[in-house]
């Protein structure tokens, strides 16, 4: 009966351990974050087809909020050019601000330096270091650091913004759905 009960309980501890490692932070999020908690998740899909899973990080139960730390990680299930990926940034930017996405120059040339094309199972993860700037990681590494005006709004409301073309997506990342 003893060696009955081990057994369950070891089974019970692997399946916990299962669920923590699967919610468990990426290391950059580590990182950057005292205390991160999976504040909501989404798989983004476009006709049918999986782009990529995104996670967002906090440090603080309760209401999302652009101006507490956050990490947004997406992990890409298809391939993207930086070229690709720079501009329908900015083509989402320019959409929810309503103006050209010649307004955006500057900024779209920061993208394509510090961006790079992705394949299948690549993570890039962004944190807002201030309300001007962005860091970028890449599969756990340090790859650049993006400053222009309000540019954490403006980036990462391409993911959490209730504006954003995926509102449910939005909605389930900041967790209020």
């Amino acid at each position: 009966m003893k060696t009955f009960h081990a057994k369950v309980i070891a089974v019970i501890f692997v399946a916990f351990q299962t669920v923590a490692s699967a919610n468990a932070a990426p290391t950059e999020v580590e990182k950057e974050l005292s205390a991160p908690q999976l504040k909501g998740q989404h798989t983004a899909q476009y006709w049918g087809f999986q782009l990529f899973n995104a996670e967002l990080w906090t440090n603080q139960p309760g209401k999302f909020s652009l101006d507490q730390p956050f990490a947004l990680t997406l992990s890409y299930l298809i391939p993207f050019s930086r070229e690709f990926l720079a501009w329908s940034s900015i083509k989402e930017i320019a959409r929810v601000e309503g103006n050209s996405p010649k307004k955006y120059v500057k900024l779209e040339q920061q993208l394509r330096n510090c961006l790079i094309s992705v394949r299948k199972g690549m993570r890039i993860t962004g944190i807002a270091e201030s309300v001007d700037t962005v860091v970028l990681y890449v599969n756990g590494q340090k790859s650049c650091t993006m400053h222009y005006p309000n540019l954490r709004e403006r980036f990462f409301g391409i993911w959490l913004a209730p504006t954003s073309r995926d509102t449910r997506g939005a909605q389930s990342l900041r967790g209020s759905n």
